[in-house]
């Protein structure tokens, strides 16, 4: 089940907890972190323990978290939840997350951390445009798709490129195979929303996270992980706006805003690739016995 941000995904998934036999799975990039507890949203220990989400809190700040551990992780968490006849039931808004679980990611090097201290260097020492200018000479086909500033994924490209050899623009002209399509039925379902409603949503969760001590938290896990400035938590929303206060680049109400216009931005990204994605059905959030209903009826005719 995916839907934009502050759609209300996690009580639904908690509801649905009491009515059918299902594992909840987390589908959220951030929540997989230790620590990224209030500007996640991420449900308090209480609800988690009571109800169980698998790919919560699994990994350090100190590490990165990629698509290739989820899909194996939530490849083996499907197996594990088959053995216990219950239902893998995946839930999140990480749209890349899902998109990798149904269709598969390819196999690629993972990342060189010596390589991109020199790509950094040599960034530092030319223009803005450089690695851009050192992609375009490799492999050009890539580079056209994706735009100049794109710094994290020219910098992946050059790097898979230095350690395999293999231009990505050739990677993936080729469709992977590791996807849960492949091996099962995939049943989906998609949140439904109100634009108006949502942003009220988002403001009123915002206010909670700000009152709730978003800076704080973010303060604590600057001064107790060693985080890369590449980390993936640095470009999260809540986190990034945060880190950006601290480092005093605008004051409180300008964080509010600015991570309010990220929110917003994220749930618009969130929705526009709903529309493009097939074969889900539209749930009503409000409506759980409608939806436990769909659940059972999609189950049964299997």
């Amino acid at each position: 089940m995916f839907g934009p941000t502050a759609a209300g995904k996690t009580n639904l998934a908690i509801k649905t907890y009491d009515y059918l036999p299902i594992e909840i799975i987390s589908v959220d990039s951030v929540m997989v972190y230790k620590k990224c507890d209030i500007g996640s949203a991420k449900p308090s220990k209480e609800i988690l323990k009571q109800y169980p989400h698998h790919l919560v809190d699994v990994e350090s700040l100190n590490n990165i978290f990629s698509v290739a551990d989820f899909l194996n992780l939530a490849k083996a968490l499907i197996e594990e939840t088959h053995d216990k006849n219950k239902i893998p039931f995946f839930v999140g808004g990480s749209m890349m997350y899902f998109r990798s679980l149904f269709y598969g990611i390819h196999d690629l090097p993972g990342r060189d951390l010596e390589y991109r201290k020199e790509l950094n260097e040599i960034k530092q020492n030319n223009s803005t445009s450089h690695l851009y200018k050192m992609l375009e000479g490799i492999d050009p086909n890539y580079a056209v798709d994706i735009d100049h500033n794109d710094e994290i994924r020219i910098i992946r490209a050059l790097e898979i490129y230095k350690n395999s050899g293999k231009k990505l623009s050739e990677i993936f002209s080729n469709n992977p195979t590791n996807g849960i399509r492949e091996k099962y039925e995939v049943i989906q379902f998609g949140i439904k929303t109100d634009r108006e409603i949502l942003h009220e949503r988002i403001k009123a969760r915002l206010h909670e996270m700000i009152d709730n001590g978003l800076i704080e938290e973010t303060e604590n896990i600057l001064n107790d992980f060693n985080i890369a400035e590449d980390h993936p938590i640095r470009k999260a929303v809540n986190y990034k706006q945060s880190i950006e206060y601290i480092n005093g680049k605008y004051p409180k109400d300008i964080l509010f805003d600015k991570a309010l216009y990220a929110t917003r931005q994220l749930a618009k990204r969130q929705v526009t690739w709903m529309k493009s994605w097939d074969n889900y059905i539209n749930v009503d959030i409000e409506d759980i016995k409608t939806f436990t209903n769909k659940v059972k009826n999609s189950l049964s005719s299997l």
